[in-house]
């Protein structure tokens, strides 16, 4: 049987990825990306009701090298985000943000059914596509004291990849937004990217598991922090001429 040395010396020797496989994955993210960049280049980018800022925080990953600890391995999340308010309820908002997996001495079993300590590392890169919901009415600037905060929802659709790995992901998550002053706001977030891959991190059902179910065994991906918010000027309401 071979020593721990050996197999984890075997195990490093990652299979390169298939080229069709690369090129898929960097053609579909280069051109979400440009997709996301015309939206963000159309005259509507500076129209009344729209918003600008920032998010910084934290993420992190659930797959064969952490099946089931949350917030352990967390690594820093920052990114910006474009937000576009179809009135005090609904809005649609686009993110891009970055990330990193840095996973070490994590025990894991190898085909010859040996133990041993390895890692994983890869930056993350996370874009995407949501509407929000508030559960409440939220004004920016503030119309009255029923438009201060908000606890809201989002889903989604968009793409994650880490290193040359990639997958269409779901975003979901729950927040809480608050109007600082005039058109200056931020949010308390926590949300999730169901990714449709098991392979993010170069591996499937190590544990042999045999579980085939969509929820439970692919790649997940965690997202919580804070957003800083502008929204810019909104005109005047003209109610007659």
């Amino acid at each position: 049987m071979k020593n721990n040395e050996e197999a984890a010396f075997e195990h490093r020797k990652m299979k390169k990825r298939p080229t069709l496989f690369v090129f898929i994955t960097r053609f579909f993210t280069f051109h979400f990306s440009l997709f996301l960049l015309l939206l963000l280049s159309l005259d509507g980018f500076s129209q009344p009701g729209a918003e600008i800022g920032i998010m910084g925080g934290g993420g992190y990953y659930l797959g064969e090298y952490n099946p089931s600890h949350h917030f352990k391995f967390t690594q820093g999340y920052f990114g910006g985000l474009y937000r576009y308010n179809l009135n005090d309820r609904f809005a649609l908002r686009l993110n891009a943000g970055f990330s990193r997996i840095d996973i070490k001495n994590v025990i894991l079993p190898d085909n010859h059914g040996v133990i041993y300590p390895t890692g994983f590392k890869a930056n993350i890169r996370d874009l995407n596509l949501v509407g929000e919901f508030n559960f409440r009415s939220f004004m920016v600037p503030k119309v009255d004291k029923s438009s201060l905060w908000s606890p809201y929802i989002y889903a989604g659709i968009g793409f994650l990849s880490a290193g040359d790995a990639g997958s269409i992901s779901i975003p979901l998550g729950v927040g809480v937004k608050f109007n600082l002053w005039g058109p200056v706001s931020c949010g308390v977030e926590w949300g999730c990217r169901k990714l449709f891959t098991d392979k993010l991190d170069d591996l499937e059902d190590l544990w042999k598991t045999g579980e085939t179910n969509f929820i439970f065994n692919k790649d997940w991906f965690f997202v919580g922090g804070v957003t800083l918010t502008y929204r810019f000027p909104i005109d005047p309401v003209c109610w007659g001429y």
